[in-house]
């Protein structure tokens, strides 16, 4: 924990998508103090046909959510959105006003862990 899912848009090289899993892995782990070993990265890619932005078909987008237990301060998740979004703009040329990040808190008792134990059982 945290996870982070990535929406963006096809058209991506291999190179961009291994730079965008580990550079916003890193972010993670450099803006809010979180172990490497708990962050998990995924990415679905969009057909552009898939997507309108404020009226736009076919836009280009990275989109980021981000799942984790509850308690991190409001200056941590601003730095976390502030990272993310620096991170997927340098990768993909997105300008970072386009680029959005969703944070989603989860109470420790709907959070399931390693063994099959919530977060707040593991004393998280």
């Amino acid at each position: 924990m945290p996870y982070i899912t990535i929406s963006a848009t096809q058209g991506l090289s291999s190179d961009q998508k291994k730079q965008l899993l580990e550079r916003s892995s890193n972010a993670v782990v450099d803006s809010i103090g979180a172990p490497q070993a708990s962050v998990r990265v995924m990415l679905h890619e969009l057909p552009r046909e898939h997507y309108l932005d404020a009226g736009q078909f076919g836009a280009a987008t990275v989109m980021y959510q981000v799942e984790f237990i509850v308690g991190r301060t409001e200056e941590l998740k601003s730095a976390l959105i502030a990272s993310l979004s620096k991170t997927a703009s340098e990768i993909t040329g997105i300008p970072e006003r386009d680029v959005r990040v969703r944070l989603i808190d989860f109470p420790k008792e709907n959070m399931g862990m390693a063994g099959g134990i919530s977060a707040k059982k593991m004393g998280h």
